[in-house]
């Protein structure tokens, strides 16, 4: 019963005023090393098959495992994503997804998908390096294979009207304006392309 109150405590209190604060959300094709771990829900540490990012911003047509990253502001050490809805947008299909837990950081059961609601019964995600975050504040959200034709994308993004939006607590577990998040978008391209287009600065550079 303690968990039940205190997840609708969270999901309550998603929605908030926008601050000037950004978080930006990007895809990557590196996150777990293992493939036969990536969309296993049973797993309560990733850390042994945690891989930095590789951000892309698409590439030819067909099936990707993308893995959901997001980045912290640079000056919110400490802080903590407590509450996170998003939204699958564009005209490209995702098959599996799903966010992943580590170390019990979102309630409810062991699959939930990237795009619904995320709500913490202890931390959440909390910008400091370990547990699937970086030095640099960035941050392992989950996984989903994108598939699609020439022209085709798929964007993450915030799920806002009707949807929660997102919920912060600064370093003493103050609840902070909402930051603006940037979405994700994954864009299939034509061919000849061959390689995953990559941007490696842009996408993750604090700000």
């Amino acid at each position: 019963m303690m968990k039940k109150g205190l997840f609708l405590v969270v999901v309550l209190g998603f929605v908030g005023t926008a601050s000037a604060a950004e978080i930006n959300l990007f895809w990557s094709t590196t996150g777990i090393s293992d493939s036969n771990l990536m969309y296993y829900t049973a797993m309560t540490d990733f850390q042994p098959w945690f891989v930095p990012p590789t951000p892309t911003t698409g590439g030819p047509a067909g099936a990707y495992d993308l893995f959901l990253w997001g980045q912290f502001p640079a000056d919110w050490a400490g802080y903590s994503i407590y509450g996170l809805d998003l939204q699958f947008q564009g005209n490209a299909t995702h098959d599996v997804n799903l966010a992943y837990r580590q170390r019990g950081r979102w309630g409810a059961g062991p699959r939930i998908p990237l795009d619904g609601v995320m709500a913490a019964v202890t931390g959440g995600i909390v910008d400091t390096p370990g547990n699937l975050v970086q030095e640099d504040g960035a941050f392992l959200i989950g996984i989903a294979r994108a598939v699609g034709t020439a022209g085709q994308v798929l964007t993450m993004a915030l799920h806002t009207t009707p949807g929660l939006g997102i919920a912060c607590r600064d370093a003493n577990g103050e609840e902070v304006p909402d930051p603006t998040v940037t979405p994700a978008t994954f864009t299939f391209v034509p061919e000849p392309a061959s390689v995953l287009l990559v941007v490696a600065g842009a996408l993750i550079r604090r700000r």
